[in-house]
């Protein structure tokens, strides 16, 4: 009777384990102030990034500190994201459909955006967000 409650325990650790493993690449969040994700404002500049296996068109992006953008992302190969270190992510599609979100970023600075999914950052899927 002891060993239903034992392997029950031992499933759900390996299961922990396996769930982590197949984890994106880590997303450092709360080192940059600013805004990722949620509804653009009304007077934000529109900016359209295309989302495909490892890489981004176009791979440096530059915007003004503080800046109000509505980042359109757009991926017609697969499911995709967008994050920025120090500050999270900030969008995500799935393959065939376009996204838009709120980035704003209070520093300026230079900043790595990148794909969160296995492997994609690995293999070149980010680029160099420029804040004047």
């Amino acid at each position: 009777m002891r060993r239903a409650p034992l392997l029950a325990v031992l499933v759900c650790v390996a299961s922990g384990i396996v769930l982590a493993a197949c984890g994106g690449d880590d997303v450092e969040t709360g080192s940059v102030n600013g805004v990722g994700g949620g509804r653009p404002t009304a007077d934000a500049r529109e900016l359209t990034v295309e989302a495909s296996n490892f890489e981004f068109d176009p791979d440096e992006l530059e915007i003004d500190a503080q800046e109000e953008i509505s980042l359109e992302l757009v991926s017609s190969d697969g499911p995709h994201d967008f994050a920025v270190d120090g500050l999270g992510l900030v969008n995500d599609v799935t393959g065939g459909e376009s996204r838009v979100q709120r980035l704003r970023i209070d520093q300026p600075g230079s900043y790595t955006f990148f794909c969160t999914l296995p492997g994609h950052r690995d293999g070149g899927m980010e680029g160099t967000l420029v804040v004047r």
